[in-house]
């Protein structure tokens, strides 16, 4: 199933091409029907000599009606030019073809229409004129039909042209994740709510969740009709009316994007490579108001070239695009530009980035990664994606992107052979940067037991911390080290190989008298804070019996020998096994001790699973020695 577009200037004949070649009427406000002219989107179908179904959608010439044109034309996969026989090449002819480029639309048909309205020399001058008009264009070889809609000559041959093109075209890509940008949305009687549009990049059922961005509301597909056809099951390229359980029509219009519930993010920022047309009046300076035309949304945004003289007239360039509202966006979705006042086109281009709140002037990677996606390859965009933070969650990697998971997944596969990244768990990483992070991290460790040599390493969350970066997969990056043999893991402690925590020589009496104090205390002994002060080395000595799991570290800084600590277990073991039930107050009375020691006893108990908590009394737990 394919969609084919109309364009053309105002009243060249594109309604009434429509209704010879299909005969529907595609005008369908009274408003249409009294002025005679299209205002607003017009649906139709044909079927072809093959069979197939083509959609069709009739879009407005006039250049009040522009935008509408342009949402019309965003899903189409070729178009039938109109150039009416008697008029010839008109300004809004001009505008279409340059809003076709902009689009990325890159098959069609050139129609000259009205033809016995001209003689055959004048006609002649005409086709002439308009080939010459789209030479340099995706029209430059395109088959050049002549019609008259109203004696229907040349209709047939149209037909078959229009089979023939069809035959040659590519089936539109399913990545399973499917955009209906809507471009009409009404309530009928007893049904409820129904949007229309043209369906892009996954697939629809009825009965599916669904999700209408950038408001959120959640909904349901309740039933998929296609040109009067109900049908289950609704697959990319099609032209599709969606009845909707869950919201109400007032809620609805045209510019919001009905999505599947994954796939609901949106963006008020983009980054762009953009093209000012030639004629262009002005150049895109810093801080311009413009109109971003995007599938069926037209917000407002402001412009912020990345050069700071701008786009010229006739010019490329990257430009970042902050909007007044979010829309539903992808990477490489194509767009056209406007001003706002007075409307007029002023250019279009291509999405290469989404999102992002970085200071862009002080972001050196930026301009680089923007260039290295202007030519749009999968290799390109997951280079520069996983270079921008050296790594990224597998799951949902580059799928706001068109690209499906088997490509995606194909491409990783590639790139790992290559050396280009690696994997851990589900954690993508840039091969390169790994390497530095991995040098770093080792260089961290061998500094620490070079300066603290009574420590065992250090855990994640300090590793983390020395290596100075706020978000990262420590833990996958850990396990990579592990896995080469480069760092060892003992408890939640990393450390080189070969490490063992040791104190110097001269330390041996100082720990002793900290030892000698700390079993003195028996079941009260000295908090942690005193031992670290108690000796002139007292807080490395204290961190180095961590370390080396001499002591039991409990909360509000209680510490206990490990043997001391063991007795502690084994004594509530056998009072619970007694008696079942232990309160804090019987821990306390069982050791002679205080409540400042009972409770950070129990509440270790807790988290070794020995003990668990029932109301106010602890019981042993499922996980208990013994039990």
């Amino acid at each position: 199933m394919f969609v084919m577009g109309t364009a053309g200037h105002v009243d060249h004949g594109k309604s009434s091409l429509v209704i010879a070649l299909t005969g529907i009427d595609p005008d369908r406000l009274p408003e249409e029907k009294e002025r005679g002219l299209t205002i607003d989107l017009g649906f139709a179908w044909l079927e072809t000599e093959s069979g197939q179904r083509v959609g069709i959608v009739d879009v407005p010439g006039h250049e009040r009606f522009v935008k509408n044109m342009i949402a019309g034309v965003g899903a189409i996969d070729f178009v039938l030019f109109v150039v009416a026989a008697d008029d010839g090449w008109m300004p809004q002819s001009a505008e279409h073809l340059a809003i076709l480029n902009f689009l990325g639309v890159k098959h069609g048909i050139i129609v000259i229409t009205k033809t016995t309205l001209a003689t055959g020399d004048w006609l002649d001058l005409v086709c002439e004129d308009v080939r010459s008009q789209v030479r340099g264009s995706f029209l430059a070889d395109a088959p050049l039909m002549r019609v008259d809609s109203i004696s229907r000559e040349g209709i047939d041959d149209l037909k078959s042209a229009i089979g023939r093109m069809v035959e040659s075209l590519p089936p539109r890509a399913d990545i399973g994740c499917p955009r209906l940008y809507i471009d009409r949305a009404f309530a009928i009687a007893g049904r409820g709510s129904v949007v229309t549009g043209t369906l892009i990049d996954g697939t629809l059922s009825a009965g599916q969740a669904a999700v209408i961005v950038p408001d959120a509301i959640k909904c349901r597909v309740r039933e998929l009709q296609n040109h009067g056809r109900k049908v289950d099951r609704i697959a990319p390229g099609q032209r599709v009316a969606a009845n909707l359980a869950g919201v109400e029509v007032g809620q609805l219009r045209r510019g919001q994007c009905l999505v599947s519930p994954e796939n609901d993010t949106t963006a008020d920022r983009l980054w762009a490579d953009i093209h000012i047309l030639a004629d262009a009046t002005h150049p895109l300076k810093a801080e311009r108001r413009v109109r971003v035309m995007v599938g069926t949304a037209e917000p407002e945004g402001t412009a912020f070239p990345l050069d700071s003289a701008g786009i010229p007239p006739g010019g490329s360039g990257l430009c970042e695009l902050l909007l007044d509202e979010p829309i539903k966006a992808c990477l490489l979705d194509r767009f056209v530009l406007r001003w706002p006042s007075p409307s007029v086109t002023i250019g279009g281009g291509a999405i290469l980035d989404l999102g992002g709140t970085r200071d862009w002037r002080r972001d050196e990677s930026l301009r680089p990664r923007l260039e290295a996606r202007r030519n749009g390859s999968l290799a390109d965009f997951r280079r520069t994606e996983l270079r921008r933070d050296g790594f990224s969650p597998r799951t949902g990697f580059l799928r706001d992107g068109p690209f499906s998971d088997q490509s995606i997944a194909a491409d990783l596969q590639s790139a790992e052979s290559a050396g280009e990244i690696r994997r851990s768990g589900d954690w993508l990483f840039d091969a390169a940067w790994l390497r530095g992070t991995s040098e770093r991290l080792l260089g961290i460790l061998t500094d620490l037991h070079r300066a603290e040599p009574y420590q065992r390493g250090l855990n994640l969350a300090e590793w983390q911390s020395r290596l100075g970066l706020t978000v990262v997969p420590m833990g996958e990056i850990a396990k990579l080290l592990e896995t080469e043999g480069a760092i060892k893991r003992t408890g939640d402690a990393y450390h080189l190989p070969g490490h063992t925590p040791s104190l110097p020589s001269g330390w041996s009496q100082e720990e002793a008298r900290l030892w000698q104090s700390l079993e003195a205390g028996e079941w009260q002994p000295p908090p942690r804070s005193d031992l670290e002060t108690a000796a002139e080395h007292g807080r490395e000595i204290v961190a180095y019996w961590q370390s080396t799991t001499k002591i039991v570290v409990l909360g509000d800084g209680v510490i206990f020998s490990a043997a001391r600590f063991q007795q502690v277990r084994e004594r509530v073991l056998s009072y619970l096994k007694e008696n079942g039930t232990m309160t804090a107050a019987q821990l306390r009375d069982l050791f002679g001790t205080t409540r400042r020691y009972a409770v950070p006893i129990i509440e270790q108990l807790d988290r070794e699973g020995i003990t668990q908590r029932n109301g106010d009394v602890r019981v042993l737990a499922d996980s208990a020695p013994g039990r």
